[in-house]
């Protein structure tokens, strides 16, 4: 009988991409192991996603990455025009100011534009430095699961062995078509396929200028597509097919890629060579749900979104970050497994007013080019689409939070529980930090009062979580820099805010509030606290 071998691991991650590489770097950087898997030979070679928002930007901070994506950086996010012309030789240009907007009044981080292809080894990288594994040119070939865990079966592309891995729980971050989502017979919803793109990679010699001035991106008219110039002489050029029209992926082979490219310069003679061409979808398109039993979806696995308005490669990251601090505690037995419910409960409903933001924009700027979208929604600002993400239900009470909008303004967030906690910048021994950098590796308490401190280590030594007080103002070691702590907060001086690792705010005191009692009973409400796992496969 062939002996396949086994793996163990705490969590399994189908599929290498944006978001499956993002939770590996989130969750090895919590200390859990995890190995990902993916069908490809490698990270990817396509631009795809490019704009980081700058919320994107803050949970990349939070595990101390923000200074090697801006050193890798690609286009030019601060300098760069976004064009639209006939063709780049056209002398009538048309210059828009499309793009994310100056963040620093609202965050401790601006937007970067950094490419799929840079960005995922960006995050292998670090994932693999803090201890996952990660494999390429593995495809899954079956899963099952039980009360103790999950069992997958995998196979290795290049030699056709199997093995078989153990794992507490899985993400599924295959992507749209990865099958993982079928596999777990999660249904999906939504208007589907709105259109049909091909992406050209093309290296060739013109300059990334356009009458003197450098371009982000250029609208070419005469073919409907986008070129986009990247250091170095690699573009990319993406322009649109119509399978209506007899028109196929197949028709596009390296000869007529060259002819789109000198087409799409509008000057014959220069260099053109295509290096990969790919066929995607824009599409819409919702999973009925985010979690089956101990499978997860993230990413284009649970929602599809047209890139006006660059929501979907973030919202990826979002989900990523959502799951993985909940994973991280109940695996570590810091809080109850029923914590993990909340991840549907909290993304599913942003997910969808997302799109909905990402359609009204798709509408506005290409019409419906399927006749068969829902009316538009009012568009709200882009930013208060990342930073001012509302959450309906989940691990926070939900007391005070009806609105008639998924989004607060992120000009005027006051630290509403579920809500992103405001970015104050303040000062330690000297340093300057923004509030957001004190979230990421536990629970945190921030007040002005050390009697807070208290209750926070009764609470954190009955609960044993990872529990921090941090005291700002004249009682403590932070000073509040520009004097906006605590109105920012919508706190009085005796009060305290509880803030979930993935900073979103989980609690707020009352007046006249007994402080341990109080802090201890939030905790308990959240699902914090539970120690021991019978959760993990022998």
């Amino acid at each position: 009988m062939e002996t396949i071998s086994r793996t163990r691991t705490s969590v399994l991650i189908v599929g290498g991409g944006l978001t499956g590489l993002t939770a590996a770097a989130l969750l090895a950087h919590r200390g859990i192991g995890c190995l990902v898997v993916e069908r490809h030979a490698g990270t990817s070679i396509q631009y795809k996603f490019t704009g980081i928002s700058p919320r994107s930007m803050e949970i990349f901070r939070s595990i101390g990455l923000e200074d090697e994506i801006r050193a890798e950086r690609t286009g030019d996010q601060q300098g760069g025009g976004i064009a639209r012309a006939k063709n780049l030789a056209d002398p009538d240009i048309q210059w828009s100011d499309l793009g994310w907007p100056d963040a620093s009044p609202f965050s401790p981080t601006q937007p970067a534009t950094c490419d799929q292809h840079v960005l995922e080894p960006i995050l292998r990288r670090h994932a693999e430095r803090h201890g996952a594994e990660i494999r390429f040119g593995r495809q899954l070939e079956g899963i099952e699961e039980d009360t103790t865990g999950a069992r997958a079966r995998i196979r290795n592309l290049a030699n056709g062995e199997e093995e078989v891995v153990l794992a507490d729980y899985v993400i599924a971050a295959d992507g749209a078509n990865g099958g993982m989502r079928e596999r777990l017979g999660i249904g999906r919803s939504g208007p589907g396929s709105l259109q049909h793109w091909i992406s050209i990679i093309f290296d060739t010699n013109l300059p990334p200028i356009l009458q003197g001035r450098r371009f982000t991106s250029c609208f070419i008219t005469d073919l409907n597509g986008t070129v986009t110039p990247r250091a170095g002489g690699r573009w990319l050029l993406a322009l649109q097919y119509f399978p209506q029209k007899g028109e196929r992926p197949a028709d596009f082979d390296a000869v007529r890629c060259r002819e789109l490219a000198i087409c799409a310069a509008g000057r014959p003679g220069i260099k053109a060579e295509p290096v990969d061409i790919r066929a995607w979808e824009v599409a819409a398109a919702i999973a009925d749900r985010f979690r089956e039993g101990r499978a997860f979806l993230i990413g284009d696995a649970a929602h599809l979104m047209p890139p006006t308005g660059a929501f979907g490669g973030n919202t990826g990251i979002h989900d990523a970050h959502n799951l993985a601090w909940k994973l991280a505690m109940v695996l570590k037995g810091e809080a109850d497994p029923r914590l993990l419910d909340s991840y549907d409960a909290e993304r599913r409903p942003i997910v969808q007013a997302t799109l909905a933001q990402a359609l009204a924009r798709l509408q506005s700027w290409f019409k419906d080019p399927t006749k068969r979208l829902p009316p538009a929604v009012p568009v709200v600002p882009d930013y208060d689409v990342v930073l001012g993400q509302r959450l309906e239900a989940g691990a926070f009470p939900p007391a005070g939070l009806m609105s008639s909008t998924p989004f607060e303004s992120h000009a005027t967030l006051a630290a509403k529980p579920g809500t992103r906690a405001p970015h104050l910048w303040l000062e330690r021994d000297g340093q300057r930090l923004s509030s957001l950098d004190l979230f990421g590796k536990g629970l945190v308490l921030l007040a002005s009062k050390t009697d807070w401190r208290q209750a926070a280590e009764e609470a954190r030594r009955r609960l044993d979580l990872p529990l921090a007080c941090e005291i700002i103002g004249a009682e403590g070691d932070i000073v509040d820099v520009d004097d906006r702590w605590p109105a920012a907060y919508r706190l009085d001086p005796d009060g305290a805010v509880l803030v979930r690792p993935d900073g979103f705010v989980a609690w707020r005191s009352s007046p006249d509030e007994s402080k341990p009692d109080t802090l201890y009973a939030a905790l308990r409400r959240l699902g914090m606290g539970m120690t021991g796992n019978a959760n993990q496969v022998s």
